[in-house]
Parts: C-alpha cells; sequence; structure tokens
C-alpha cells in the first residue's frame, strides 16, 4: 500500500475529505493519486485503507492541505457516479452532529447500497423546437408522421418502445422525420418505472379551490417566490382537500425550475398520492421509499442525481433524495409516529425535512388534520405561519360520533367484541349496500395466553413480552423478534388443559365478523396478512373499487385513505394506548382515533362513528366526539407545561443493552452517578439539564438483550447536546461485556 505526499494540482483538490462506515465520529483525509485526481468528485464511492483494510468510503469535498503529514491514497472509485452532491453534505453534517452518529454510518444508512452497474442505454426520441431546426423550410408531413411530431411536442421525450405502442412500426419513420431535422435521437439509460401504471399523456386540469384553498395556495406560493426559508402548518381537517393545495403548490415550484419532495407516513400511501401526481403532471414523478429492491432505489436514486425528475413522493426515508434544486417539501400526515426511524440512526423525517428545506431555502408544509402538540405550538407562536382548512370539500360533514360505554355495557352482560348498538349499524350500513371500517390496533388473535392453575404466561424466550396467538397458523408469535411456538393444549409448566386467552387482535374481529355477518365480503389488513406493500396495496384497492363490504384492520387503514363508500366506522377497543407510560400517550390516542374517524362519511352520505370505550369522561374521547383539536390541545398543553414535557423541554433517552442483566444496570447506575456529578460541576448546565433514571426500559429485554435507560430533560437544545457529548465521554463499559449505549434524541416512544 503506497503512501505519499502529494503534489499540488491546480486544477483539482489532491486531499479529499471521506467518511468511512465505520463507528467514527470524524472524518478522514486521503490522497489523490494522479490517475484519479480529475475523476474525484463530491459523493464518489471509493475504496480506501483503514487500519490495514481497504473499505468503502464516501468523498464529502476537498480538504485543507497537512503539511508534514503523510496520508494514504484513494485506491479506486467503486461507482463513476456520484450517490449525492455538494447541498446534501451539509445535511449529512448536521445528522451527525443532531443525532450524535458516526458520519460514516449515516451516509452507510441513507444512501441506496447495491453495487449494480448501470442499467443499458435506450433510444429516445425528442421534437426539435423551431429554433434549433437547420434543415429546409417547411416540409409536408403524412397523417402518421403528423401525429408522431405533435404527440413527442405534447408529451416530451419518449422512448422508442413507448412510440412503438402509441404508433406501432414506426421506426422507418422515426428515422425520416430525423433526417428532415424534425426529431432528434438520444441515447439514455433504460429505467425500469417502479409505479405500476405509466405516466399520464393527457395531464388532468387543476381542481377549483375552495375559498380556504386558495388562500393556503397563495400563502405557499408568495413562500416559494420570496426564494427563503418558509415554513407552513397546514391544519385541515379529513377531507378538506389538502392534497389538492399541494398540487397547487408543485405547480408553482416547477414554474420556478424547482423540484418538490412528498413524504407520507406509509408506503401504501405512496402509491396512490404518486398517481395523483402523474395525473396532474404527467412524467417527471418517482417514488423511493424501503419497499423498492436496492437496485429499485439505485435506479431511482440515479435518475434523480441525473436530474430527470422533479418531483418525488415517498415514505420517510426519501427525505433523503438528492434534490439539488429543492423548492417544496410536503410533510402529510406530519403527527405520524411512523416518521421517527427506530432502528439504526434514529431519525425524525419531519425534523430533518424542516432542516432541509431551510437549507435549501424552500417551503415547507407540514399538514396534519391533528398535528403534534409540538408543531401547533410553534404554529401558535409564530416559529410555523399557521394555514387553516376548517371545512371539508366533500358533500359530507364531518361525521357524527357515538361513544359506546363499556363498562355499562359489562355490567349489564352486554359485553362483546362488537357491542350490540356497533352491531346494529354494522347490519343497517350493509342493507344500504354501503361500507364498514371497523378499527383495532393489535394484530392477532388473542394478546396473552395464561395457565388458570398455576398463572403461567406464554412468554417470547427472548423478550419480556408476551406471545400473541396466531390462530390462523396455530402458532404464538412475538411481534417484536419474531420467534414462534406452536400452540399449546396443556400448560408447558404443570401440564393443566385450564388455559385462558385474554385480549382481542384483529384476527378476532375478523373471526367474530364472520361469524355473525356470513354474507359480507370481509378482509383484514394488518403486518399479519400483508407484511409487504404489494399485499396492503391489493386489499386497499379492493376496498376502494368496493369488492369488500367490511375491512377490519389496525393503524395501516387509518391513515389518508379516502373511501367514498365508508359510511360506518367502528373503533373496537378505544382505550388501548390511552394509558401507556408515556408523556404523549393522550396526543397519539387522540390523534389515532381523530384520522379514522375521517374515514367515514367522504362521500354523498352521512358518515357515523361508533367508539367503544371504558372512560367516556376522558377528555381525549370527548374532544374526538366534538371533533375539536383546539379543546385538546389546550389541556394537553396545558399538562406538559406543568410537568415540563417537550415543547417546553427536549428529551434524548440513554439505552444501555447488553447480554448479562447485572452487568447492564450496574453499568447504567454508574454512568448515571457519573453524570451527575459531572453535571453537579457545571453551574452553567446544572439548572438546566436534569437525568431521570436509571431504570430498566419498558421492553426490559429484547432479542435476548436486557435494557436499562436514562432520560436527560433539557431547557434548551444546547444544554441537550452538551450534556450528551459528556455523557458519551464517561461511557466505559467492563471488558469483554459486550454492552452498547445508543442515544435517541427527540425519542418517540421512552420504554
Amino acid at each position: 500500500m503506497s503512501k505519499n505526499i502529494p503534489s499540488a494540482n491546480a486544477s483539482a483538490p489532491s486531499l479529499w475529505e471521506a467518511a468511512v462506515a465505520l463507528p467514527l465520529f470524524h472524518t478522514l483525509t486521503y490522497a489523490a493519486p494522479e490517475d484519479l485526481t480529475e475523476q474525484l468528485r463530491v459523493g464518489l464511492l471509493v475504496q480506501a485503507p483503514v487500519r490495514g483494510r481497504l473499505l468503502t468510503a464516501y468523498l464529502l469535498g476537498p480538504a485543507p492541505h497537512k503539511p508534514g503529514v503523510i496520508l494514504k491514497n484513494i485506491q479506486k472509485i467503486l461507482d463513476p457516479a456520484p450517490r449525492f452532491g455538494p447541498d446534501l453534505v451539509p445535511l449529512i453534517r448536521w445528522l451527525a452532529d443532531y443525532y450524535h452518529y458516526p458520519v460514516g454510518e449515516v451516509l452507510h444508512q441513507i444512501i441506496p447500497k447495491s453495487s449494480q452497474p448501470a442499467p443499458p442505454r435506450q433510444e429516445i426520441w425528442a421534437a426539435l423546437p423551431e429554433d434549433q431546426r437547420n434543415g429546409p423550410g417547411p416540409v409536408k408531413l403524412s397523417a402518421k408522421a403528423q401525429a408522431v411530431l405533435n404527440y413527442l411536442r405534447e408529451v416530451g421525450p419518449a422512448p422508442v418502445r413507448e412510440l412503438g405502442r402509441e404508433f406501432p412500426k414506426c421506426q422507418p419513420l422515426l428515422k425520416r422525420l430525423a433526417t428532415r431535422h424534425l426529431l432528434t435521437l438520444t441515447p439514455r439509460p433504460a429505467w425500469r418505472d417502479p409505479l405500476p401504471d405509466p405516466p399520464y399523456h393527457l395531464p388532468e386540469p387543476p381542481a377549483l379551490l375552495s375559498s380556504e384553498q386558495q388562500e393556503a395556495r397563495a400563502a405557499i406560493v408568495q413562500g416559494l417566490e420570496s426564494r427563503a426559508f418558509a415554513p407552513f402548518l397546514l391544519h385541515g381537517v379529513t377531507a378538506s382537500g389538502k392534497t389538492e393545495v399541494y398540487l397547487a403548490a408543485t405547480a408553482a415550484a416547477l414554474t420556478q425550475g424547482r423540484q418538490v419532495l412528498v413524504l407520507l407516513p406509509e408506503i401504501a400511501l405512496t402509491h396512490p398520492v404518486a398517481q395523483q401526481f402523474r395525473r396532474r403532471f404527467s412524467s417527471g414523478v418517482t417514488i423511493l421509499h424501503s419497499g423498492l429492491t436496492d437496485t429499485q432505489r439505485l435506479a431511482e436514486w440515479r435518475r434523480l442525481m441525473l436530474g430527470e425528475v422533479d418531483i418525488v413522493v415517498g415514505a420517510r426515508s426519501a427525505v433523503f433524495a438528492p434534490l439539488p434544486r429543492l423548492g417544496l417539501v410536503v410533510v402529510d400526515e406530519e403527527h405520524d409516529a411512523a416518521y421517527k426511524n427506530e432502528g439504526g440512526l434514529p431519525y425524525q423525517a419531519r425534523d430533518v425535512a424542516v432542516y432541509r428545506g431551510k437549507l435549501a431555502q424552500a417551503a415547507v408544509i407540514l399538514a396534519s388534520a391533528t398535528p403534534t402538540v409540538t408543531t401547533f405550538y410553534r404554529a401558535q407562536t409564530g416559529t410555523y405561519r399557521y394555514l387553516n382548512l376548517a371545512h371539508r370539500v366533500t358533500p359530507q360533514a364531518l361525521p357524527r360520533v357515538e361513544l359506546v360505554n363499556l363498562k355499562q355495557r359489562q355490567a349489564r352482560r352486554e359485553f362483546k367484541i362488537i357491542t350490540p348498538p356497533l352491531a346494529q349499524a354494522i347490519t343497517d350500513t350493509l342493507g344500504r349496500g354501503e361500507q364498514t371500517l371497523l378499527f383495532l390496533n393489535r394484530r392477532g388473535y388473542a394478546t396473552v395466553i395464561f395457565c388458570l392453575f398455576c398463572g403461567r404466561v406464554c412468554q417470547c424466550a427472548h423478550c419480556s413480552v408476551a406471545l400473541t396467538q396466531n390462530q390462523a397458523r396455530g402458532v404464538l408469535v412475538c411481534h417484536y423478534c419474531g420467534y414462534e411456538e406452536v400452540l399449546p393444549t396443556r400448560c408447558p409448566q404443570c401440564q393443566s388443559s385450564a388455559l385462558k386467552r385474554y385480549g382481542v387482535g384483529t384476527e378476532k374481529v375478523e373471526a367474530e365478523v364472520r361469524r355473525r355477518w356470513p354474507q359480507a365480503r370481509v378482509a383484514r389488513l394488518d403486518r399479519d396478512t400483508a407484511p409487504h406493500s404489494g399485499r396492503a396495496l391489493k386489499v386497499l384497492e379492493d376496498f376502494a373499487q368496493r369488492r369488500l363490504d367490511i375491512l377490519v384492520g389496525t393503524q395501516m387503514i387509518a391513515k389518508g385513505h379516502h373511501f367514498p363508500g365508508v359510511t360506518l366506522v367502528g373503533i373496537v377497543a378505544a382505550d388501548l394506548s390511552l394509558f401507556f407510560p408515556e408523556y404523549h400517550a393522550g396526543e397519539r390516542t387522540f390523534q389515532l382515533l381523530a384520522q379514522v374517524a375521517g374515514r367515514a362519511g367522504r362521500g354523498e352520505a352521512e358518515g357515523t362513528v361508533f367508539l367503544q370505550t371504558y372512560h367516556p369522561e376522558h377528555y381525549v374521547f370527548r374532544t374526538v366526539q366534538t371533533q375539536d383539536y383546539q379543546a385538546f390541545y389546550e389541556d394537553e398543553i396545558k399538562a406538559r407545561q406543568e410537568l415540563g414535557y417537550p415543547p417546553f423541554t427536549r428529551l434524548a433517552l440513554a439505552r444501555l443493552t447488553g447480554p448479562v442483566e447485572d452487568m447492564v444496570a450496574a453499568s447504567a447506575r454508574r454512568l448515571a452517578d457519573d453524570l451527575r456529578r459531572q453535571l453537579s460541576r457545571d453551574p452553567k448546565l446544572k439548572p438546566l439539564v436534569r437525568v431521570l433514571g436509571p431504570a430498566p426500559a419498558g421492553l426490559a429485554k429484547l432479542k435476548d438483550r436486557y435494557r436499562w435507560q436514562l432520560l436527560l430533560k433539557s431547557y434548551g437544545v444546547a444544554p441537550l447536546h452538551e450534556t450528551l457529548h459528556t455523557l458519551r465521554r464517561l461511557f466505559s463499559p467492563p471488558p469483554r461485556s459486550r454492552i452498547d449505549l445508543t442515544l435517541d434524541i427527540d425519542p418517540a416512544h421512552l420504554f
């Protein structure tokens, strides 16, 4: 391996800053060998030596000269096409700093990793503009030749295969038009479109906007025209036409020659929304999400790097899409917990989108019918501009919400999975030929299996959770690690046959529905029935096309879907998420229930919601019933201020995990004590930061690793990060203990 001090080069950098996929919180500097100097660019994947090994590195930019320092050479370029441009480098650095994550690991997780070669080339035909023609004057064309020319002028460049579908056997005709200087032929990579339907060649005209939509559009367009960072909260009730506002704002951004990023919380939502954008803007729309293969993701990534696409619709990870001319960012359903990445880099895509918009001087729309308390607080205090869509654009008003008191039903021995009022409503809805959604945010048949004789609970062998019964497969399943065991007929501990099933999941609700309404067309949508997006899309399409009468599901059915045929929503167990040990349990419950309730009455007929609860007097259910977000917010923000939770403080979770519980607990206690001592000596940080814990995590064991955690609560961002730097420095686990420390900034869950 050669080492040298590179000579200066006037035309290209001789030193490069690089990040390698190792747990390093700093970058490395390499020399550019003479044969590669002219080829190196920001965003390239290269091979570089690190500690005697050759590893993949990402080039971040030229590095300053270091006189007298012997540097190692970059060995070779792994892909001649850059994976990102200079515009993404500040975002990458911010991610590493804000989330206290090694910069090379950040890149390793957000950049497509497929090493597939570039796709084959294909012929692209385009009409030559009049001012670029250098051939003879006007020429007489046949009807077919004129039709081909008109088609290309209208829809833009098209591959020869597409032209062959529209105009069979047209290749000789295309060549004759080229010789007459009317068409031009360009070879381009042959991309495979990840959307199931081709682009629409005749874009549909914009819809007529309501007065509220027009006001929102005007404000966003003004923000776009300012060419400055312009964050908005678009607070619109369900079916208020938020998507039409996105489309109108997109048209304005494209007119300025800028690009658009649209984020959605679920992969299943990306396809229908992308199709809406295609119907309006034809080609130039693509999708990005983790459901694509590595090769598909890299292909779309390369198209973006080449500037061939101006609109990206995607789930959480699409926030990193390479869009150098970014002008508009939309975060739909901004409140959704799915925007928080729980594995690896613990980023919050909503916050990353806002910061990215700030870097790009773009307009950012955070949209929701039930915004997070923190987002609404920022709109109320002027950090974001507030836009309100208070009325539906559909024929019907918001649905009527009925609270069903389960305590009373239980006292009268009427306790059933589906109570009599909801059952009667389902029967009536079926009789009218309308559709029903039944929501329960828990999958499986029974959530706990235990022995009545000895009390043993069937638990996961690797996690501290009860196993869930999957009736269809005859197994018990852990929804955290995937562990399975056969459903027992006797207690493994005492051999008693007195096994009791407790709790209800969507599988049991589906079985009950099929038993009581055998004539109905029923389906279930959860992670058991639709482990991948393709299956989910099929179920949703069948329901949208009214090939189903009743759809039972988890939160997968609650978000963003437009089903005009649904007039009844039944919320089977509304209390499930309300009493979690989380400061935002009330907020999450309100959001989830309000969103699923909003699926009702979006068509011609009025909608009704039945909400089954043991606590009808709770403010969350009262405000869901009245659909009064402002009243909910006022109750919630008062409690947050009294208890010192966001938006009045910032939180970080430090979690220690390891294979031996006693060692993890001892390390957590020692780290907490050391950190408190350090803070007590710092008069600046002491009044601003509190260390809570340590304590076992709510999920105390996961995948054979025990978990203890500390919660840091800070009155300010800077004190929090200063404390986290100190914590990282203090962490020193026993040798060979295999104890890891992970930091979660702005955690979505505290368990």
